[in-house]
């Protein structure tokens, strides 16, 4: 009835209910297509109800991919905080750690400057005299001459070398603290072309320009308070590069180092031009009385270079000593 294919043992058909055995009852066609229709809103509700699973199945599984994206997110977010964390307190460490290396350094130098008076001759004893700087200035001019010589001899031969004039100017106005660090060696002459000079070249300039535009006035006020301050800060290039402060603090600090030793500090340079004034004189004299006049220029000039030579290293000597022990009052 349907058209469908059977097998020919059937006995009836499964699509329109038709019973090949005539001996069978007829089906009513009215209940075989309630009977259909049952059939076929059971299939729509299972298939509903397989859609409406699949439905909470895909749910599901996006609800789970969020909650391990939401899980993932906060561990990174976890590790992310416990590595911020991490890096906070090792920089507070560090920091609390530069605090302390700072503190122990500065009581050591308080613990070694209150030492250095304690085992002076008597108590307030000054940290230096006319006697101790021109004698220990000798002593570590002479042991340095000939290598303070060649520097000077490798200055002015490098001078003409732009920018690297520069660092090699300031290395040589920083001999004296040099000097003052190596009493038991002597100094390597090419020390004066190291880079870490050149660094200084801006603090140098102006260093020198606030002493020059300070220093001018002073010194038209009857020349005696501009010498005062210039002793006053003589040791401010020192301080500035070896403590390695800016030049406003550098001649500051110089004031402070050098109070109550200005006295000193130009009783030193004032025998050291008086003494070699007059043995110059003395020496020019002798040599004018033993040498023809036709050699005196090439002679007196080559004693004026040894001159200047000697007394540079000698000046150079008593401002290392200078240096040395003043810079002990600067914290």
């Amino acid at each position: 009835m349907c058209g469908q294919m059977v097998r020919t043992e059937a006995k009836k058909c499964r699509y329109c209910g038709y019973w090949f055995d005539a001996t069978a009852p007829a089906e009513d066609p009215a209940a075989v297509r309630e009977r259909e229709e049952r059939e076929r809103r059971e299939q729509e509700q299972r298939d509903r109800e397989r859609r409406e699973q699949e439905q909470r199945d895909r749910e599901r599984r996006e609800q789970e991919q969020r909650d391990r994206e939401r899980r993932d997110r906060e561990d990174r977010e976890r590790r992310d905080r416990e590595d911020r964390e991490r890096r906070d307190r090792e920089d507070r460490e560090r920091r609390d750690r530069e605090q302390r290396e700072w503190e122990e350094d500065r009581d050591r130098r308080e613990r070694e400057r209150r030492e250095y008076m304690a085992g002076s001759d008597y108590p307030g004893a000054p940290l230096i005299t006319v006697g101790s700087v021109l004698s220990e200035g000798l002593a570590l001019g002479m042991k340095n001459f000939f290598s303070i010589f060649l520097a000077f001899i490798l200055y002015a031969l490098t001078a003409w070398i732009p920018y690297l004039n520069v660092g090699t100017t300031i290395a040589m106005a920083s001999i004296p603290i040099t000097l003052s660090k190596k009493t038991d060696s002597m100094i390597s002459p090419t020390f004066i072309f190291d880079g870490k000079y050149r660094k200084y070249m801006g603090e140098f300039f102006n260093l020198l320009g606030l002493m020059f535009i300070s220093l001018v006035p002073a010194f038209l006020f009857m020349i005696v308070p501009g010498i005062i301050i210039a002793i006053g800060w003589s040791l401010a290039i020192y301080l500035m590069i070896d403590k390695e402060i800016s030049p406003s603090e550098s001649m500051i600090q110089s004031t402070k180092a050098t109070y109550g030793y200005k006295w000193t500090i130009f009783l030193v340079s004032f025998i050291i031009s008086v003494a070699s004034s007059a043995v110059i004189m003395v020496v020019m004299w002798l040599l004018g009385l033993v040498i023809p006049y036709k050699a005196m220029a090439i002679v007196s000039m080559i004693v004026m270079i040894l001159y200047i030579a000697v007394v540079g290293v000698f000046n150079l000597g008593c401002s290392a000593v200078i240096y040395r022990e003043l810079s002990k009052r600067i914290d």
